[in-house]
């Protein structure tokens, strides 16, 4: 196992893939994070910010069919981190003003991920 570590990361996950969001979860434990909710839609990850705030979120873009970007243009002006995951290979489905935040393709490398998310929430990898 790598010595990198997300250990006291709480981590949001939105995807609307069930299967994908659950190896994600599985990915995250495996480096220590804390995933503290699985969402599949806006409203539920809007709800689950509110009720528990968290260190980082990883999010789809594409909600079956519904954009992301409200809830990353929330969690900008939050200053909460974020990293797009993604089957879409093209930028146009991310405005410009979001454009500098990492964006990852499906499938993702794990260490990839983990070293990003470390790297955005300050902590070395």
């Amino acid at each position: 196992m790598t010595a990198l570590s997300l250990q006291g990361t709480t981590i949001l996950i939105v995807e609307d893939n069930f299967v994908v969001a659950d190896a994600l979860r599985y990915l995250l434990d495996g480096y220590d994070g804390s995933v503290t909710a699985i969402v599949p839609s806006l409203e539920k990850a809007f709800e689950s910010l509110a009720a528990q705030p968290v260190d980082i979120a990883v999010l789809d873009i594409n909600l079956n069919g519904q954009s992301v970007v409200p809830l990353a243009e929330h969690l900008r002006t939050q200053g909460t981190p974020f990293v797009f995951l993604t089957g879409y290979g093209d930028e146009e489905f991310i405005p410009e003003s979001l454009r500098g935040h990492p964006r990852l393709d499906k499938p993702v490398e794990a260490e990839h991920l983990v070293r990003t998310m470390l790297a955005l929430v300050g902590l070395s990898g």
